[in-house]
């Protein structure tokens, strides 16, 4: 029930505009445990009911983590000519 409503908030703020910024990586542990955790589930038990869960889980996680490495290596390149400030 937390994946859906994580889902749908997170796609509730992409629709208004919500802008990149490097704490998208803090999405990508959550997941990652989450997959590891179905996938081990599914390797102990050879359910179905896991392997599914755990193969679009996966597939999941690997577009996600696409996406925010890219917009990293975006946002980076946008900032890589800017000249530091001096605090």
């Amino acid at each position: 029930m937390e994946l859906v409503l994580a889902t749908a908030l997170t796609l509730r703020e992409f629709r208004a505009g919500l802008p990149f910024a490097p704490t998208w990586w803090s999405f990508i542990f959550p997941l990652g445990a989450f997959v590891t955790g179905t996938g081990t589930g599914a390797a102990r038990t050879g359910s179905p009911l896991f392997t599914w869960p755990a193969v679009v889980l996966y597939a999941l996680l690997v577009a996600a983590w696409a996406v925010v490495a890219c917009r990293s290596l975006g946002h980076a390149a946008a900032h890589a000519g800017r000249p530091k400030s001096r605090a």
